[in-house]
């Protein structure tokens, strides 16, 4: 049953039990609870726009209303002062209530002209002679009403109500935007624990994963003793890539993959060598996947670092490249030089990244829409990166934009 359309003042019978109803429905007030708004303090965004509507519609009170299953409480209440304004609700029917029998605007231009209008208490103890409502809505529930009133009989103009209908979506808008961050929020909460949870399995899998490890790293080695001619760059890759798995293999097999001390083996080591390295080792994999992985321009610089560390971080930035990469797009491996800095690129024509998948990409646990779709990481690679590379003294930043690929650049100190 519908009240009072736009220019219809008169009430259903059923009004009020209908309200009553709406007042208890369990959807209805979990979306109240999520706006965090009940009992709290008066803010400035909410502030304004209840001013604004009683300058713009020159009315005496304007209010911002959140009703929950006993009480009218007033987010913003302009143009009135004590007691209202200290104890910012009221209890018992309100014309505010009416707001929920319909998503159309409640416009009432003289409550004393029908007799469940003037039972409304506020006609008497606030001198309430002509309302408008507009229902606020967060999602399909109506959680309270943008409201003006008037202490006289008024002729309430279209404009008049489409000018509250505006201001009342913006405070519409607001409410969204704040249940959407506060959402976002507790999801980071939760994925930071996901995160954690997946290292503990990754653990698990990295003990797992020693024994056949052992059995490659025999075989290897067995290999590189017994190879042919013609075999050298291929079983030279083999013991490039048993050495790196090992390696993270171990770093997993810490209390923590992320937060554990690194125990890091510095040497002397050329720049060129470690990218040519990383490059060979990746080569297979690019190959699987039809991708051309080739090294780039290549500046001479020597670095103090972990060698297989930095093989570990091109490592994964290369196989982010190739995972995201369609078949018969090209990865290029380079290097140049800056003051004392080496700059090392990995840069792809892949999908790109958006503005805000850019700024989650380093996070630990974090996956985009494909990387989930997927279901083929954990999303930690990039947090591994980023935590390597400090360790070595340096930044990791990455440079995307969507379906025009993505640059990930590695700062080191050179010597």
């Amino acid at each position: 049953m519908h009240l009072s359309p736009i220019n219809k003042e008169s009430a259903a019978q059923g009004a009020s039990d209908l309200v009553d109803r709406q007042l208890k429905d369990p959807a209805r007030l979990d979306a109240v609870r999520r706006t965090g708004l009940l009992d709290s303090p008066a803010e400035e965004s909410f502030d304004s726009l209840t001013r604004l509507a009683a300058r713009l519609l020159n009315v005496p009170g304007s209010f911002v209303s959140i009703l929950d299953s006993g009480r009218d409480f007033y987010k913003s209440a302009a143009g009135f002062g004590p007691p209202l304004s200290e104890t910012r609700q009221l209890e018992g029917r309100t014309f505010c209530h009416y707001t929920l029998a319909s998503d159309d605007p409640l416009v009432i231009g003289d409550t004393h002209s029908d007799p469940l209008w003037r039972s409304v208490p506020t006609v008497e103890t606030l001198g309430v002679r002509a309302y408008v409502g507009v229902p606020l809505k967060l999602g399909s529930e109506t959680i309270g009403s943008f409201c003006v009133i008037d202490m006289k009989p008024r002729d309430w103009q279209a404009d008049e109500i489409e000018t509250l209908r505006q201001i009342a979506l913006s405070a519409s808008r607001e409410l969204g935007f704040r249940v959407a961050l506060a959402a976002e929020r507790a999801e980071g909460v939760s994925s930071r624990a996901l995160a954690r949870s997946r290292e503990e399995v990754a653990a698990v899998i990295a003990h797992d994963l020693r024994t056949p490890l052992q059995v490659l790293h025999l075989g290897t080695t067995l290999l590189q003793r017994r190879q042919a001619p013609g075999q050298e760059a291929t079983v030279a890759r083999m013991v490039t890539a048993v050495g790196a798995m090992k390696s993270m293999v171990d770093g997993l097999l810490t209390s923590s993959a992320l937060l554990a001390p690194l125990a890091v083996k510095k040497e002397r080591v050329s720049v060129g060598t470690v990218l040519q390295d990383a490059v060979e080792m990746m080569t297979p994999i690019a190959e699987r996947s039809g991708i051309q992985l080739m090294l780039g321009a290549v500046t001479p610089a020597m670095v103090t670092v972990d060698y297989s560390l930095v093989l570990r971080i091109l490592g994964n930035l290369t196989g982010n490249s190739i995972k995201y990469s369609p078949a018969g797009s090209l990865v290029v491996v380079g290097s140049i030089r800056g003051e004392g800095m080496v700059l090392i690129t990995v840069t792809d024509n892949g999908r790109g990244m958006a503005p805000e998948e850019q700024a989650q990409a380093f996070d630990s646990g974090w996956q985009g829409a494909e990387g989930m779709a997927r279901g083929d990481g954990a999303g930690l690679g990039l947090a591994i990166v980023k935590r390597l590379v400090r360790e070595h003294g340096g930044q990791v930043t990455i440079d995307s934009s969507p379906g025009l690929g993505t640059t990930l650049t590695v700062l080191l100190p050179c010597d």
